[in-house]
């Protein structure tokens, strides 16, 4: 298994923001995580990686990131562009290289940037700052890719590379989404959190009015495509 996690539990204080939380992700899953604001997102990406020490039980690649830290030479991790300072004055080359100074080229051409190497990381699009720092996790060639809100504020076309890039990566990948449906036809399972597991499986399994009931407290509609799979539509809500 890439991940395992038992009765996991974390509290700012006395905030619970995660508690008696247990899944098993196997190696080369693509999972999508959602949930409303403040349902523990990115709080369980960064209990994965070891940055906030988490109750109960978890393994990732056997490991336990808490006490190990040689299992991050096998994970890389996207926060939140919004997160990134993005006023130094360096090149999307050098941005890349922070991970690794041997990248493929194959990866900046199929994100659509080999063009950017050499422009200022802090002169591009959101979209095209966004294909960057997946570049730069992607050159390190890790196990277990995780992202945390990889389209928000992204165009369309980012989204897409984005998103056929991840699909053809040798990795576990887990993203945390504010909107599913750009990468739900290229996912293995979705996880509905709200602090607690509220369903964890196939987008068909997991969206469904009970599920999204709880998950939201509110009515989500569903939409069921061409291709037969569930899209839930969340108008302004978070996801």
């Amino acid at each position: 298994m890439a991940i395992v996690a038992k009765n996991l539990r974390f509290s700012y204080g006395n905030k619970i923001a995660l508690e008696n939380l247990s899944f098993e992700i196997k190696e080369g899953e693509f999972v999508a995580v959602l949930g409303p604001n403040g349902a523990g997102k990115t709080t369980l990406l960064k209990c994965i990686i070891g940055i906030l020490k988490a109750d109960g039980e978890i393994r990732v690649l056997g490991k336990d990131p808490r006490k190990d830290k040689e299992v991050l030479r096998f994970i890389s991790y996207v926060p939140q562009r919004s997160s990134i300072s993005i006023d130094l004055p360096i090149t999307v080359a050098e941005v890349i290289k922070m991970s690794s100074k041997n990248f493929e080229e194959g990866i900046v051409e199929e994100l659509g940037i080999k063009d950017k190497m050499n422009t200022l990381f802090r002169e591009l699009s959101g979209g095209l700052q966004q294909r960057v720092l997946i570049a730069r996790a992607l050159a390190k060639k890790p196990r277990i890719i995780l992202l945390d809100e990889p389209f928000n504020g992204v165009d369309i076309l980012s989204q897409e590379k984005i998103v056929e890039m991840l699909e053809k990566i040798d990795a576990t990948v887990i993203t945390v989404v504010h909107n599913v449906n750009p990468v739900l036809h290229a996912v293995d399972r979705v996880m509905l959190l709200n602090r607690e597991l509220i369903a964890f499986g196939k987008p068909n399994e997991v969206f469904n009015r009970e599920n999204l009931l709880k998950a939201y407290k509110a009515e989500i509609p569903i939409v069921i495509c061409e291709e037969g799979l569930a899209h839930p539509l969340y108008g302004d809500q978070h996801g």
